[in-house]
């Protein structure tokens, strides 16, 4: 099976980068705290923000067409980790 474009993008950035860690923080950065441990229980917990692919289909599940905004969310924060991007 061919990668999606989400895998593709991220596994450029991913050499020695913690993505469980990278999620979380790009999470948090979207909706704060208290929502982020809730939206990593409802993708299936932390098991489900250790895998691209994975983190990937259950977030697609969860969010429909709103899961491409966190995707590229967490895509730009593996390239600039400590970087908080802010939407215009």
């Amino acid at each position: 099976m061919m990668p999606t474009e989400f895998e593709s993008r991220v596994t450029v950035y991913l050499h020695n980068k913690d993505f469980e860690g990278i999620v979380r923080s790009a999470l948090k950065d979207i909706f704060g705290e208290p929502l982020a441990s809730s939206v990593i229980f409802q993708i299936g917990g932390t098991e489900s923000i250790m895998d691209p692919s994975l983190f990937e289909k259950k977030v697609r599940l969860v969010f429909g067409p709103g899961a491409d905004l966190i995707l590229d969310y967490v895509a730009k924060k593996l390239e600039n980790p400590r970087k908080r991007i802010v939407r215009k």
